[in-house]
């Protein structure tokens, strides 16, 4: 049996997961009818779906990415995640452009090797604004198919930026320790296990202006896999001590929340024609109380009575109003 004609193990789970969800009816296979049509172009769909922590994993890891970026090139560049994609791994490794920093990664616990691609345009680019220059001036590095010095230096440092904020991002889910063990520039030294095997690949782009590019991380799909359930909650991972910690930092913060404390010694009813009539000067009776209402922002929160204290007005607490929400 050829290698084409066996189904590779995204087919098998996609295929598996139609028949648990009834999408494929048994019942006509067992009357020995002909065999129903599967459209094996949606596993990629259905295997991306069992992951639907990935979208906000990868977007917290484009801002952590943005602020490494920012603190060390001082440039104001934008950086947005792109649709996470499953795609062929030949594919991917054979769209890589001639010219481009290709990244060997480490990342434990996942199994096998990751690919950290940067185009040399871009590597260009952070070469041009780091030491001076213009990103317009690209006929001349254009023609060119290996990377300099420089640029291999500026590889270097964006891919730590990257895999610390991979780190970062990813913490809250899974705990991933990502090492950068080689740096390659041929593709023809990469190659997939087999012909259908499956690759995640997540893509950053980087806009200043006009002008843009992109970040590549290739995750081979067998690499990712034995995660799933992990990356099949959509919950941020805090436990329950997290969440008290987070409970006791707003209380103690609300500690130190100014509130203005004032005190209604007496009040009168009046009718608007008397308020028609008060000027400069005049005088409205008020009875001296014995008690004081002290509220706090406005709203009456106890009774007291007034007094000094030390020479200074104050007023004792006899009273405190139960909140109506108690």
């Amino acid at each position: 049996m050829a290698a084409k004609d066996v189904l590779s193990e995204g087919e098998l789970d996609a295929l598996m997961d139609s028949v648990s969800d009834t999408e494929v009816p048994l019942d006509t296979a067992a009357k020995g009818s002909d065999c129903l049509p599967f459209d094996f172009s949606t596993r990629e769909q259905t295997l991306l779906a069992q992951m639907p922590a990935l979208k906000t994993i990868i977007e917290k890891q484009s801002l952590a990415l943005l602020e490494h970026v920012h603190a060390y090139f001082k440039m104001a560049i934008e950086i947005e995640a792109t649709e996470t994609r499953l795609i062929k791994l030949d594919e991917a490794i054979g769209n890589i452009e001639s010219r481009a920093g290709i990244n060997l990664v480490n990342v434990a616990p996942l199994n096998g090797i990751t690919f950290l691609v940067l185009p040399g345009e871009l590597l260009s680019f952070f070469v041009d604004q780091y030491f001076g220059g213009s990103v317009l001036k690209t006929e001349s590095k254009s023609a060119r198919t290996e990377l300099t010095p420089t640029e291999i230096r500026i590889n270097d440092v964006i891919s730590e930026m990257f895999l610390l904020a991979m780190a970062e991002a990813w913490k809250e889910k899974i705990v991933l320790t990502p090492k950068r063990d080689s740096r390659e520039t041929n593709t023809d030294f990469l190659r997939a296990n087999s012909p259908d095997e499956l690759a995640m690949f997540f893509s950053f782009v980087i806009k200043l202006d006009d002008w843009q590019s992109s970040i590549d991380w290739i995750v081979p799909y067998a690499a990712l896999e034995p995660l799933r359930s992990e990356l099949g909650s959509l919950s941020t991972g805090l436990n329950v001590q997290a969440s008290t910690n987070w409970e006791q930092c707003f209380r103690r913060e609300l500690l130190s929340v100014d509130l203005e404390v004032s005190g209604l010694f007496a009040s009168r009813s009046v009718s608007i024609g008397d308020v028609l009539k008060l000027q400069v000067g005049s005088i409205v009776p008020l009875k001296t109380p014995t008690d004081v209402i002290v509220c706090i922002e406005g709203q009456p929160f106890s009774s007291g009575e007034h007094g000094t204290l030390n020479r200074n007005k104050s007023i004792k607490i006899k009273e405190v109003f139960q909140s109506e929400t108690t």
